[in-house]
């Protein structure tokens, strides 16, 4: 049995990557938590089969993030029928591996849109009082390639590492709310965006990959717990911090 976490019942919480994922495993915790929780993703269909769809306590908005127009008329939409948030949590990202001979500013551009750009102007609405609670929990999906580095990776690791510093200047900034921000930093989970990574590596890449971590290759249920504890008031004193959860890979 999940367990029970305190000032989660009935609060309101919007989950952006929610059709897969980590993203969709913290809607579902959420709600199993009492939550009330907008789930954002591209592509509606990937959850017809999934619990999210059966809750009458979710409701799915499907919008593209890498263009953040229109975003503010969504949460003002939900606040308006529900009532303010009490947080959210920055799941939908992209990742990419380009050589960075042919990487050109353009695409350089995209992969930003959507790792920083689009969580920045989800916190910038969400710090308006109209739309949030005090006391309220963000959450920010870096990875440990912010802080490390890899051959292909110049995009992605420069994003994640952007996350890293929005996350402690936005804790400063919100803090006289009590609201709390704080980043997540997996390392490889399996996802279906792992997947379509590995699919392109051969078996001794993808051995490679995982004995890079100690403990092993990571799941969903091995962050959703973090995640939990970081939106709840049991977290109430834990700001503007980067919790690695990576089966060791960072610490070699």
């Amino acid at each position: 049995m999940e367990k029970k976490y305190l000032n989660l019942k009935n609060k309101k919480f919007i989950i952006t990557g929610a059709t897969s994922g980590i993203g969709q495993a913290v809607a579902l915790s959420l709600l199993n938590q009492g939550a009330e929780v907008i789930g954002v993703g591209r592509d509606e269909s990937k959850i017809k089969d999934s619990e999210l769809i059966k809750s009458n306590f979710f409701i799915f908005r499907s919008f593209n993030l890498a263009n953040t127009v229109g975003l503010e008329e969504l949460i003002t939409q939900f606040v308006s029928e529900k009532g303010k948030l009490d947080g959210f949590v920055h799941c939908a990202g992209k990742e990419e591996t380009i050589p960075l001979s042919v990487y050109k500013a353009d695409k350089i551009r995209s992969i930003f849109e959507i790792n920083v750009f689009s969580g920045i102007e989800l916190l910038r609405i969400f710090s308006k009082k109209k739309y949030s609670n005090e006391d309220a929990s963000v959450i920010l999906f870096s990875s440990v390639m912010g802080e490390l580095g890899q051959p292909g990776k110049v995009g992605y690791c420069a994003t994640k590492a952007a996350v890293l510093g929005v996350v402690k200047a936005a804790a400063l900034e919100l803090a006289k709310r009590k609201i709390r921000v704080n980043a997540i930093s997996p390392g490889v989970v399996k996802t279906p965006m792992t997947q379509q990574l590995f699919d392109q590596l051969s078996e001794t890449n993808i051995m490679e990959i995982e004995n890079m971590h100690p403990l092993g290759v990571g799941s969903v249920k091995d962050i959703v717990p973090a995640v939990l504890f970081l939106l709840s008031i049991d977290s109430k004193w834990i700001t503007g911090q980067n919790l690695k959860i990576d089966g060791g890979y960072s610490i070699q």
